[in-house]
């Protein structure tokens, strides 16, 4: 019985290590909610795991997901305006 009492404990101490670190299934979760939400998606991030370990984290991979989108949009935004102005110019 013992024994069994210490394998168990032995779980539980193994799970408290696992919710410490985001897995990378969860840091990606974290990264498209910052992308597709924006900075609502920062918050909420930050929010729902107000007392969890790995929020810093959470909120860290939301927010590089937020910046990831920002600079794609621009990117985008540039390659269309150097793409019409060429296209207007060849006329």
């Amino acid at each position: 019985m013992g024994q069994m009492y210490s394998k168990e404990s032995g779980k539980d101490q193994m799970l408290m290590t696992m919710e410490r670190e985001l897995t990378s299934g969860q840091k990606a979760g974290f990264f498209f909610l910052g992308f597709l939400g924006g900075v609502v998606g920062i918050l909420a991030a930050s929010l729902m795991n107000i007392n969890a370990p790995y929020r810093p984290e959470g909120t860290k991979m939301a927010a590089l997901g937020f910046a990831t989108a920002c600079v794609l949009g621009t990117l985008i935004a540039l390659v269309g305006c150097v793409g019409s102005i060429a296209l207007l110019g060849a006329r």
